[in-house]
């Protein structure tokens, strides 16, 4: 039976492929030929429609994560009415993450995928492109940082370094795989952002955030990937809030010791394999993390409660610089507290996720309780024409209704 599918299927990719079988000179003559919509059911593997939901491991957190994106899909394709698409088909595509930890309420992360698939001009004849420049993406329970990093970012990882004990877990003691998203300690769950129109998109749900200027956009372009962002929120208030000093502060002290039983355990390890660089490296490395501690001691006794208060802006590339300065060891004065900023070029304010925002659901971890709608495009003209299309059509409105 499988292979039937698997035979009908690769037909209908064949076909999709060369449904025009015209002539053309160039890819510019094939612009205006007529494109084809593929769904997520049609994808043309089997065994990759078969993988959707592998990431998620509970049946009702699949049944529900399908439920969801069937639905996105539709509301995509309404989008499409009276709209003309030529020069490539868009194809969709459902993926699942896995789970993620917002404010300690565990979230099924999924997405669905629209691609263009543009035609282009080979031997005189009409092919379709396996790559995709013109990209939607809607993701359900996430913030795509890997885009977004240029703007928003988690300044400090996720990790202790190079060698990963899990201690950089909340509840280390009952850690079992480094490879699962358990609760982080505090510092490494906290945003760095230096564009206050992505916040105020985040947090309002209004209007969209685009990563290049339209000034800056040069025309005919298919090199450059410009990105546009839209949110959507089901609660009226920020998804994204302050991280004051203090709180910055205290959770340096939290990671600070975390590094005491690190160090122990990579030198450890650095040992047992013959690794020379213990010394250079780690030398000292007790004294170094005391006065880190106090450092940090000394500013929240010093500072009154409304100075504290106060969001924490810091500035990563300086701190580093002062260290250098000071000739300290890099591999044991990570994350030295030096100073708050103000300003300054390459500070970055710090936020993290409202506890208030998300809520765990009775519908369980696959409950869509935000969503980022992601549209990656070029300034050549089939792919404007769906980018304005979709920014004019799309209903987000019927989006947010998913929202639970």
């Amino acid at each position: 039976m499988t292979k039937k599918i698997m035979i009908i299927t690769f037909t209908t990719l064949l076909l999709i492929q060369g449904a025009f079988a015209q002539d053309c000179k160039t890819s510019n003559d094939l612009a205006s030929v007529p494109g084809k919509y593929q769904t997520a059911a049609q994808y043309p593997w089997p065994a990759v429609r078969a993988e959707y939901f592998n990431n998620l491991t509970t049946a009702a957190d699949k049944a529900l994560a399908k439920q969801t994106l069937n639905q996105i899909e539709k509301i995509e394709a309404q989008s499409h009415a009276g709209f003309n698409l030529t020069g490539g088909n868009w194809e969709n595509y459902y993926a699942t993450k896995g789970y993620g930890n917002y404010s300690n309420v565990k979230l099924a992360q999924y997405n669905f995928e629209s691609s263009l698939h543009e035609y282009f001009c080979l031997n005189g004849k009409l092919k379709r492109n396996d790559e995709a420049g013109t990209i939607l993406r809607i993701y359900v329970n996430a913030i795509p940082t890997n885009t977004l990093n240029r703007f928003l970012d988690y300044p400090f990882g996720s990790s202790m370094g190079e060698y990963d004990f899990g201690f950089q877990f909340k509840d280390w003691k009952n850690h079992k795989s480094v490879n699962v998203n358990d609760p982080l300690i505090s510092l490494f769950n906290y945003f760095s952002c230096n564009s206050a129109q992505l916040i105020q998109a985040i947090n309002s749900g209004e209007g969209y955030f685009q990563d290049v200027a339209e000034k800056d956009i040069k025309p005919n372009n298919r090199n450059n990937f410009i990105y546009r962002y839209w949110f959507v929120k089901k609660k009226d208030m920020p998804v994204l809030v302050p991280v004051s000093r203090k709180e910055y502060l205290q959770s340096l002290l939290e990671y600070y010791e975390r590094e005491k039983l690190y160090f122990p355990k990579l030198i450890t390890e650095l040992t047992s394999n013959h690794n020379k660089s213990i010394e250079r490296n780690y030398g000292n490395w007790e004294a170094d993390v005391a006065d880190k501690i106090a450092i940090v001691k000394k500013v929240l006794s010093e500072n009154k409660e409304e100075w504290l208060m106060k969001q924490a802006v810091i500035n990563r590339i300086e701190d580093n610089a002062q260290n250098y300065k000071a000739q300290l060891k890099e591999r044991i004065n990570y994350n030295r507290f030096w100073k708050f900023y103000d300003g300054e070029k390459n500070s970055q304010p710090l936020y993290k996720i409202n506890p208030d925002y998300f809520t765990p659901s009775k519908a369980g971890a696959a409950a869509p309780q935000l969503m980022t709608v992601a549209f990656r495009y070029v300034s050549m003209p089939v792919s404007l024409n769906l980018m304005n299309n979709f920014s004019e059509k799309f209903d987000f409105n019927a989006l947010k209704n998913l929202l639970r």
